[in-house]
């Protein structure tokens, strides 16, 4: 039997139970696949003879799956016993489909600058501070030319919207006819009112302005009128909201945008910041503290420094530092050769962990204390010689001069190949001489290894790790020039997210560590280090998937306080850019004008209140779904 059958207690990533229910199993399939009825005549396993074998495993998967079904059926049973669980989840539903849907369901849409490809919202000057369902709403000026000898000039004029951008960039502006319902005023460039009889609507067609002779006749109007009017008001109508109840129903704010459509585009940005910034938060502290509690001693102590560090600043004030730091940095580039590296070690791990199970056996391994000191340590020397090598700070040899040898794929992908080669070299031969172990029918292990009659074997994590790193690598590697482009326009947004991560990740560090703390004393994680599954395998197939529960409740809670703290920033002037739909930046503005409009600071308000409250009730429920009292 091979070394994961015999891990005792165990619990087995696919079906949930114990492998040690299925080390006969193993064996039996071992035995059938080498009976003569199912091998070719040489001895190899043909593919009749893994039939059974894939039969298991299929068997295994399907039961995965159905206790997959099964745990969730079941956390879904005690998630519904709380009521407040249940009205925290239709808010974040509900803020989420606003999200999804804000260009349906939003009445003002940001338009498309054409050589400025961003988002921006435009001024309106006639419908600034207006209360919420204000009819004022459907005002609409727009400038006549009244020149005749202009080739613009036309006695009849169509009534039409400011300038919209197409889905699409290289379709340029466009824009749309409106239907004019009463004409407002009408004045001169300099401000001055008019006599609305000098533009008349067309009584067949709602959307012509007809010109009178002693409008476009007389010279001292050549410079151009603006007219005002009402007009039936589509763009800002809700199709689920009652007639006569669809026009701005948040208002308007001071530079004339609809509050109800910025509070809508604002879910975007909330729910974006929140669930990235608590995603990576989740992964950098989830490895940094898994690191830290599972080889404990000087590296826990080191990491846990740093964490107190972090502790120590308000994670606020450390943001506002942060973002400040990076007002600099217009664009978020890194180097090819700094792209690859993640995938390169990747692959370079898999690969010995493959061969380091499969090529060698067991030996004599050598006494620590009849190494020298240099020997006894070893690993620290070549982890800092592997250090220099990749930043580029040996003075011989340097990755990033190997590796930017060239431009073309077919070098790159060849350097990242001949690295990886090279550290597996280099771990295998610390294997063979220092630890005694050998190479006796190495070719016929491999070999075997790669069992191609039973493909359900590799549907696993380490085959999609693998997979997605090659993906990785070959995309990269046909990148043109030395650098990837991270984050093109890397604006205040950006900078708060990563203000955020940079702030978030030890109080995750520290959550985890204590978790791994704990598990690693148990039974199974022993009897897996007994037979010598490798520090990964344990970590990952072992101990975090006991200990995830925490995680998620925090990964939940956290969200909300990410929204939090970046409506904060927002608010201080430190998050987004002037006019963004942004509900803190949004609050932050409505400050000046809060006594004589309140709706301005009010739904953004109740918009950061909704969706952070949302959170928080979700998290309180999954609390309850992972507490083993209520799963008994």
């Amino acid at each position: 039997m091979s070394r994961d059958d015999v891990i005792g207690e165990r619990i087995d990533p696919i079906t949930g139970v114990k492998v040690s229910e299925y080390a006969e199993e193993s064996q039996e399939v071992g035995e059938s696949a080498d009976s003569p009825e199912e091998s070719g005549s040489s001895g190899t396993k043909t593919w009749e003879g893994g039939q059974y074998d894939r039969e298991e495993s299929r068997k295994r998967l399907l039961e995965a799956i159905s206790l997959s079904f099964t745990n969730l059926s079941r956390g879904w049973k005690i998630y519904r016993r709380s009521l407040l669980a249940i009205l925290g989840l239709m808010m974040v539903i509900s803020v989420s489909l606003v999200a999804v849907f804000a260009d349906e369901v939003a009445s003002q849409h940001p338009y498309r600058n054409l050589t400025d490809t961003e988002d921006k919202w435009s001024n309106n000057p006639d419908q600034q501070e207006l209360p919420p369902f204000s009819e004022e709403c459907s005002l609409r000026s727009q400038k006549i030319t009244t020149n005749p000898n202009s080739p613009l000039f036309s006695e009849t004029v169509v009534a039409e919207s400011a300038n919209k951008v197409s889905g699409s960039l290289a379709y340029g502006y466009y824009t749309d006819v409106l239907s004019v319902t009463k004409i407002v005023k009408i004045e001169d460039t300099r401000g001055y009112d008019q006599d609305l009889s000098l533009i008349t609507v067309d009584p067949d067609n709602s959307s012509i302005f007809v010109l009178s002779p002693d409008l476009y006749g007389n010279s001292s109007h050549y410079a151009g009128v603006w007219i005002t009017y009402l007009y039936e008001n589509q763009e800002m109508s809700h199709w689920w909201m009652p007639d006569g109840y669809d026009t701005c129903i948040f208002g308007t704010n001071k530079e004339g945008h609809d509050v109800f459509s910025k509070v809508v585009y604002g879910a975007r940005v909330s729910l974006t910041i929140g669930i990235t910034v608590a995603t990576l938060t989740v992964s950098i502290g989830t490895i940094v503290g898994s690191i830290s509690g599972y080889y404990g001693g000087r590296v826990d102590e080191v990491i846990m420094r740093i964490c107190d560090v972090f502790f120590a600043i308000p994670g606020l004030i450390l943001a506002m530092a942060f973002v400040a730091a990076m007002r600099s940095v217009s664009s978020l580039t890194f180097p090819v050769w700094l792209g690859v590296l993640l995938p390169v070690l990747l692959l370079a791990y898999f690969l010995h962990a493959h061969l380091s199970t499969t090529v060698l056996v067991g030996g004599e391994q050598v006494s620590d204390k009849a190494m020298g000191l240099l020997m006894r340590n070893r690993a620290p020397l070549v982890g800092l010689l592997a250090f220099l090598f990749f930043v580029g700070w040996l003075p011989a040899v340097a990755w990033p001069d190997f590796f930017g040898v060239s431009h073309d794929r077919e070098w790159r992908l060849f350097s990242s190949l001949a690295v990886i080669v090279l550290l597996s070299a280099i771990l295998l031969a610390d294997r063979r001489l220092l630890q005694g172990e050998r190479f006796d029918g190495a070719i016929g292990r491999l070999g075997s290894s790669f069992d191609w009659t039973n493909p359900w074997r590799y549907l696993n994590f380490r085959t999609v790790v693998v997979f997605i790193s090659m993906a990785i690598l070959f995309k990269l590697s046909g990148n043109e020039g030395s650098e990837i482009v991270l984050i093109k326009d890397f604006d205040k947004l950006w900078q708060v997210q990563f203000a955020l991560i940079f702030t978030g990740w030890p109080g995750y560090a520290r959550l985890i560590r204590g978790q791994v703390l704990y598990v690693k004393e148990m039974a199974f994680v022993e009897a897996a280090r007994s037979v010598g599954a490798p520090a990964g395998r344990i970590m990952f197939r072992h101990i975090l998937p006991n200990a995830w529960a925490p995680l998620l409740v925090a990964f939940t809670l956290d969200i909300g306080g990410t929204i939090l703290s970046a409506s904060g920033l927002s608010f201080l002037g430190l998050g987004a850019a002037p006019y963004t739909a942004e509900w803190g930046l949004m609050i932050s503005e409505s400050r000046v004008a809060f006594q004589r409009a309140p709706h301005m600071m009010l739904y953004p308000g109740l918009a950061i209140a909704v969706t952070v409250l949302g959170f928080n009730l979700i998290g309180d429920g999954i609390r309850d779904v992972v507490d083993p009292k209520n799963r008994r």
